[in-house]
């Protein structure tokens, strides 16, 4: 019974001083989860922006990719601009003076198409005067309505080059920078002396590849600008050489008549 009580106090205190263990270690503990709260957080605000990285481990290329971006944004938004105070993207009007023509309602028409703001109105309002006025024979009035045409879409295709060029040479770019970025890593993985870092060689293959995402980002909006003015001045190509054609088929029909 003796050595029973004995062995019962023994765990008794043993239970006692793992508790107050327990009880000193708590704050030490809840201290430790704290400072590392705080260094991920430090960590987390250090860690600088996709474009911090981009443009301190881009290298030239970075820079030059940004600075085709920056030539190409202007232009864009002139265009932008000037189709849309042309009202290219709004023929309704042109629809509607053309449909009158066709009725046959010929009497102040060429007035009506000089006031709209459609490129291709006054063009065609010019060859209905000229046209049904015979001012000129049809041959020199051809060539006259073609020379004005071809003026004409040159004036609205002017600069979209630019945003051509860009939206080609902007992924090309981008590559060269990755090639070089991975050079570089690969150059630095075989120089060292235990044979090959894996941890070193992904850090340049992901530092090489901010490039190449940087010149198909500023690609893909001027690709698509692009391809939506060229479609613009297509529509206003069709619709000038119908108008014109059709101006001077039913000319040549009532001269003939």
């Amino acid at each position: 019974m003796l050595k029973l009580g004995v062995m019962k106090s023994a765990s008794l205190w043993a239970g006692v001083s793992l508790i107050m263990m327990a009880g000193a270690l708590l704050p030490e503990l809840s201290w430790a989860q704290d400072v590392a709260a705080a260094q991920n957080t430090a960590v987390a605000q250090e860690a600088p922006s996709f474009f911090g990285l981009l443009f301190s481990k881009g290298g030239l290329v970075t820079w030059v990719i940004a600075l085709l971006s920056a030539v190409g944004l202007p232009v864009a938004g002139v265009k932008i601009y000037q189709f849309y105070q042309m009202d290219i993207y709004r023929p309704q009007q042109l629809d509607t003076a053309l449909a009158d023509y066709r009725a046959g309602k010929i009497d102040g028409l060429a007035k009506r198409l000089d006031a709209y703001a459609h490129p291709a109105a006054p063009l065609i309002g010019y060859a209905l005067t000229q046209a049904h006025g015979r001012t000129m024979s049809a041959t020199i009035l051809r060539e006259e309505l073609g020379r004005r045409a071809q003026y004409l879409i040159r004036h609205l295709s002017k600069n979209i080059w630019v945003l051509e060029l860009i939206a080609a040479s902007a992924p090309l770019f981008g590559l060269l920078g990755t090639v070089l970025g991975m050079i570089v890593a690969f150059q630095g993985v075989g120089q060292g002396s235990s044979g090959a870092d894996t941890a070193l060689l992904a850090s340049g293959i992901w530092e090489a590849l901010l490039t190449t995402a940087f010149g198909l980002g500023v690609a893909l909006p001027f690709s698509i600008l692009a391809a939506v003015f060229n479609n613009a001045v297509d529509d206003v190509r069709d619709t000038v050489e119908d108008a014109l054609t059709e101006i001077l088929v039913r000319s040549d029909s009532q001269a003939k008549a």
